[in-house]
């Protein structure tokens, strides 16, 4: 085994004697290794054979071991010292939220590398500079009224809002802030932030989605309460729900007949002019208008005034086509 495996110890016993001290403690290991080597039986020279010199000698032997053991002991200090550094490194730096500590009047003393990649900015240049300026002006207050309330209180705060980064693009974040005392004593704010981007999103998304179906349910029994034939397509033209009316007049199941099969219940001398008008006023994002026969259930043609108009968003891009047929030969009541 190493001489130097063992760390010096002080030893201390409850009915001993007093406890030895770190100093001494390594001094008698290393005497023990000096004798353990067996460098006592070294023969001494002439010059040096008296019993001063031979303590001289076994005193610089001691001396040496004593500098062997506190170097041992220093790199262990140090491997030990960076292990905690690489630590600190993944547990603060590469942390998936970001970490902002703030003096009292807002502006940034401290920034891990995720906090900085949030607003896309350096951590160089984040410091000294207040986190307002990367707050979007409709939340501002938001964020003054939280900070406020931490710094006069201390009582932790939790709040979201949106910011910017550096090139304007706006992100949600969750704040989580609590106050605390520096080296020197002086009060600073430690905030943790989480991009929640992603989650809002996905709730604005469900919101509109629930808004959607609730529209979509309201006019689907009104247009089925209608005489007409009607039916709707996606954006692209591609026919993607039939009535019921549709259905009972034709006398085939719907999945036969969306996308394009609808063409199939037309009259053969109709057909290839509907569907080449049908696709030209889609590509244009024009109103559909024409008449064209559609076989009935019995094989009978009757003819049908078509229309169908386009719906758009807030932007007006076409989100899908409304369409409702109306049969020309129907007998009046």
């Amino acid at each position: 085994m190493d001489d130097f495996d063992e760390h010096p110890r002080v030893q201390a016993h409850p009915n001993g004697p007093p406890p030895i001290s770190s100093v001494e403690a390594l001094r008698r290991r290393a005497d023990e290794i000096v004798r353990g080597r067996g460098l006592e039986q070294a023969p001494a020279r002439d010059a040096l054979a008296s019993a001063a010199a031979e303590q001289v000698i076994h005193e610089l032997r001691v001396h040496q071991i004593e500098l062997e053991l506190q170097n041992e002991e220093l790199r262990r200090t140090q491997e030990s010292l960076e292990r905690a550094r690489a630590k600190y490194f993944d547990l603060y730096e590469l942390a998936p939220v970001g970490y902002f500590t703030l003096r009292e009047d807002g502006a940034i003393l401290e920034v891990n590398l995720t906090g900085a990649r949030l607003l896309d900015v350096t951590r160089a240049a984040l410091v000294e500079q207040p986190l307002t300026l990367f707050i979007l002006p409709e939340d501002q207050d938001t964020f003054y009224l939280a900070f406020k309330k931490l710094v006069s209180t201390g009582v932790e705060q939790a709040f979201e809002l949106r910011m910017a980064k550096s090139d304007g693009r706006p992100f949600w974040v969750w704040i989580e802030g609590a106050s605390a005392l520096d080296d020197d004593g002086n009060t600073v704010l430690r905030l943790m932030m989480t991009d929640i981007t992603f989650r809002k999103m996905s709730e604005q998304a469900l919101r509109a989605a629930d808004g959607l179906r609730a529209s979509w349910t309201y006019y689907r029994q009104i247009a089925e309460s209608l005489p007409q034939l009607v039916w709707t397509s996606g954006a692209d033209g591609a026919w993607d729900y039939l009535g019921p009316q549709w259905m009972k007049y034709t006398g085939f199941p719907a999945e036969e007949q969306l996308v394009l099969g609808w063409s199939r219940q037309l009259h053969p001398d109709d057909r290839a002019a509907a569907i080449i008008e049908w696709n030209r006023v889609v590509s244009a994002g024009m109103e559909f208008a024409a008449e064209y026969r559609i076989r009935r259930w019995d094989g009978t043609y009757r003819r049908f005034k078509w229309r169908a108009v386009p719906l758009r968003d807030e932007s007006g891009a076409i989100v899908r086509w409304f369409g409702a047929n109306t049969d020309l030969d129907a007998p009046p009541e």
